[in-house]
């Protein structure tokens, strides 16, 4: 499991700040251990191999009374229940890749208005999100910083971020898209001293 340190927290407190001085936009990072806990999926695993169990007694020829199949059937569901479950790693792998993805993507929109990132004065909020358990890696900007900052320069970004995070690097992704970020929206977003922080410099850990 990932862990973050006080140094882990304080290189990206100390990237938001540094971004923030060059722009009047604002940076929130986030990072959740899982975006859901999945349990509908592992669950209905169990339950079809389980199922399979009376077919595969029928072609090994097996010859089991109706009760002793279903008490059986019952313990190999809970079994493999418990096991899916218990299993971080197998769990995800019951999970299918756009299920992942479609639950991280709601998760990091969910939390760019838990957040308050669209808020800010200007609308120069900016999410940084990471979910661990399906190396989810997205950066949700609010209305107009995309179009403005360009769709290569953008992608760029996010592309150094995503590698960064895939390669174990998360702490450096963060920094180095906070980074990007702040120098790229300088041009369009420079300073305004009279604009108040309102949101979170640290990392938010969910």
């Amino acid at each position: 499991m990932v862990r973050f340190t006080a140094e882990d927290k304080a290189r990206i407190t100390a990237a938001i700040h540094a971004a923030e001085r060059r722009t009047s936009g604002e940076f929130v990072a986030v990072v959740a251990r899982a975006s859901d806990h999945y349990v509908l999926l592992p669950l209905l695993w169990a339950a079809i191999v389980a199922l399979f169990f009376p077919g595969a007694c029928l072609l090994a020829g097996a010859r089991l009374p109706w009760v002793l199949v279903y008490q059986i059937q019952l313990i190999i569901f809970l079994l493999l229940g418990v096991l899916f479950l218990a299993v971080p790693e197998l769990h995800m792998l019951l999970i299918p890749a756009r299920v992942k993805h479609a639950r991280a993507s709601r998760l990091a929109r969910a939390q760019f208005y838990e957040q308050g990132v669209h808020l800010t004065l200007h609308h120069s909020g900016v999410l940084f999100f990471v979910s661990l358990a399906e190396h989810h890696v997205e950066i949700v900007a609010d209305k107009g910083i995309h179009e403005k900052l360009g769709e290569a320069h953008w992608r760029g970004i996010i592309d150094t971020f995503v590698e960064r995070v895939h390669a174990g690097r998360i702490v450096d992704g963060f920094v180095d898209a906070i980074d990007a970020c702040g120098a790229a929206m300088a041009r369009h977003y420079p300073p305004d001293p009279s604009d108040t922080n309102t949101l979170s410099d640290g990392l938010v850990e969910i």
